[in-house]
């Protein structure tokens, strides 16, 4: 009876103790198999890149925006090119460095920049361009957006009224339906 009593408690014992390692997730390896290091690149392969998209102040992409890579660490820039239809670009980097993407206009002034992104060796680090409004591409320049106090104690010609006609007259948007014509 001693002996059962025995067994039962080894048995009970050994079944507790594998039913905690598997909640803890450890599977033993099979015996005669050795588990294979994780995968690396070889030295002085893979890529190092900074991705991102540039925006607008409506989170709409702009398309087709002339960006450029700034290393931070130095003060250059090391790289340029345009974006896509979508405003995504990406930049493939030699050096771990600070960066910061900079969008600029044709003539190459700075017109936004993204966050600083720090990146190591193979990695892929995101950023975003955020104009602080919207852009206007046949212009080429950012449109800010008016605020309602600035019309207070203003002329007819700057008030919200005109500068509402004016930006509706820019962008070419027409009335949807014209109305009855106002008779003095």
């Amino acid at each position: 009876m001693r002996r059962l009593i025995i067994t039962a408690l080894c048995a009970l014992s050994l079944t507790g103790g594998t039913s905690l390692l598997a909640q803890q997730g450890f599977i033993p390896a099979p015996t005669g198999v050795r588990r294979a290091e994780p995968w690396r690149p070889a030295l002085g392969t893979g890529d190092t890149r900074i991705i991102g998209t540039v925006i607008d102040l409506a989170q709409q992409p702009v398309a087709y925006a002339h960006v450029q890579l700034r290393n931070l660490a130095i003060g250059i820039v090391e790289q340029k090119t345009t974006a896509n239809g979508n405003g995504e670009y990406a930049f493939t980097v030699a050096n771990s460095s600070s960066y910061v993407v900079e969008m600029v206009t044709v003539d190459g002034y700075v017109v936004a920049l993204s966050n600083a992104a720090t990146v190591s060796r193979y990695e892929t680090t995101q950023t975003v361009v955020q104009l602080n409004g919207r852009w206007d591409a046949p212009s080429g320049r950012v449109v800010l957006p008016q605020h309602v106090s600035s019309f207070f104690g203003m002329s007819s010609q700057s008030t919200m009224t005109a500068a509402s006609l004016q930006l509706a007259a820019d962008m070419n948007i027409s009335t949807a339906d014209p109305g009855e014509p106002v008779s003095p």
